[in-house]
This record gives C-alpha cells, sequence and structure tokens, in this order.
C-alpha cells in the first residue's frame, strides 16, 4: 500500500432528498468530508441525521443529487457506470455491521471471493490478510464457527483483499462485545497506518474516542468536531 498525502476521498456540498408518501424529505443538505491518509474518521451521529447514506454516496453505492465525490482526486461523476463501478472495487473496501459473509464459505473463501485476479492469487492473498488479523488458523473455518468478533475480522481481511485506499465501516462494531470491539478498533488504527483513509460510521462515543479525527452530523450537515492524539482521546 503506497501512502498517499493528498486526501484518499473527498466529499463536497452534497444533497439527498427523498419522496415519502408524496413528501419530499431533504437527507443531506450540503453534507462535506474528507479523509486523511494514514488517519481514522468517525463519522458520529443521532439514527436518521444521514451519515449511512452519506456513507453510501462516498462509497459510490449511491448517487447524490447534487455536490462532488472523488477518489484519488478522480471526479466520479466524469466517470461512465462502469468505470465508477470498477474504481468501487479497486479503490474501497466495506464492512458492515453484520458482517455479511456467506455462511456455507469457509473464512478464506469469503476473504477471497471478491479477489479481481481469482485463482491462486486470491486464494494467497486470502490466507495472508487472515494471518494479518490474527486468524490464519481459522482459515479453513465457516462463519458460523467463529465468534461475532472473529467474523468481523474476516470481514475486515475482505475488504481489503483488493488493497483499497479508503475502508468504510458502517457500525463495524455494533455486534460485538467490549473486547472484541477493541481488538476490531485496533485493527482499523493499523490499517491506517498502511496509509489508507479509514472512515467508522457510528452512534458510539467508544469508536470515537478511538479515532484520529471525529466529524459529527446532525439534520444533514457534517460539523467537524476534533482530532485526537493517537487514539488516545487528547486533543490536539
Amino acid at each position: 500500500m503506497n501512502t498517499n498525502t493528498d486526501s484518499p476521498l473527498q466529499v463536497r456540498d452534497v444533497h439527498k432528498s427523498f419522496a415519502l408518501h408524496g413528501e419530499r424529505i431533504d437527507v443531506l443538505r450540503g453534507a462535506d468530508l474528507s479523509l486523511a491518509a494514514g488517519k481514522v474518521t468517525a463519522l458520529v451521529g443521532r439514527s436518521g441525521s444521514g451519515k449511512t447514506t452519506l456513507l453510501q454516496i462516498a462509497g459510490l453505492l449511491a448517487g447524490a443529487d447534487r455536490g462532488s465525490v472523488r477518489i484519488s482526486g478522480r471526479d466520479v461523476h466524469e466517470l461512465s457506470d462502469n468505470r465508477r463501478a470498477d474504481l468501487r472495487r479497486r479503490s474501497l473496501g466495506f464492512v458492515f455491521q453484520a458482517f455479511n459473509l456467506l455462511p456455507q464459505h469457509t473464512a478464506a473463501k469469503n476473504v477471497a471471493l471478491p479477489h479481481l485476479g481469482g485463482g491462486r492469487d486470491a486464494a494467497r492473498r486470502a490466507h495472508e490478510l487472515l494471518g494479518r488479523v490474527g486468524l490464519g488458523a481459522r482459515a479453513g473455518h465457516r462463519p458460523g464457527e467463529l465468534s461475532a468478533g472473529e467474523q468481523q475480522r474476516v470481514a475486515v481481511a475482505r475488504a481489503l483483499v483488493n488493497d483499497p485506499v479508503v475502508v468504510l465501516a458502517d457500525e463495524p462494531t455494533g455486534n460485538l462485545d467490549a473486547d472484541s470491539e477493541a481488538a476490531v478498533l485496533a485493527l482499523f488504527r493499523e490499517i491506517a497506518r498502511d496509509g489508507r483513509g479509514v472512515l467508522l460510521v457510528t452512534h458510539s462515543e467508544a469508536v470515537c474516542r478511538s479515532a484520529d479525527v471525529v466529524i459529527r452530523m446532525s439534520d444533514g450537515v457534517t460539523v467537524p468536531d476534533v482530532l485526537l492524539d493517537s487514539g488516545a482521546g487528547v486533543q490536539r
């Protein structure tokens, strides 16, 4: 993973609305988001504040009504649907609260499935990443044979399989106990040190305390909060 001093992900003045029972609901009202390479950013807000919608737009899973999204300096609005999908696969890794592992496959197979190369390269990469997240010995186990914390670490390994510049995680510790949460948050910090931008969408103040940067969201707008020192919770 090559480090990059530029922001790997920038979202500017994003607006998004939905129609519900004939009424327009403004979910995002000019939200901004910028990730720093090598840093963990927490996006925090109450339910309904728009944080998951912002993550979906930042992750190219949904489109904005207006505003811009840039990944490694590239304006995704200028790309065709196919090129946008290819950029998402190559540049972004996703982690979700529900793990989203396929129960019939082993941990190694779950990690290898999104690999763009396939075959032996995918298998080698999967075993390498499972070793990195401390699950090398569990590569042949299926999700049902793993704890919640272990399943989430498999999901993190899967997010890294194509060496993305950005990792986006939606409530990644929401289903974990305190010990598993601490282990997964430490893993995200390690991932960031590779030079990636890491975004954790959360409602948890514990997750915020582990982050370098905290952005708070309320009623569809974002407000930068604090810059923390190495996850120690010390404001600079």
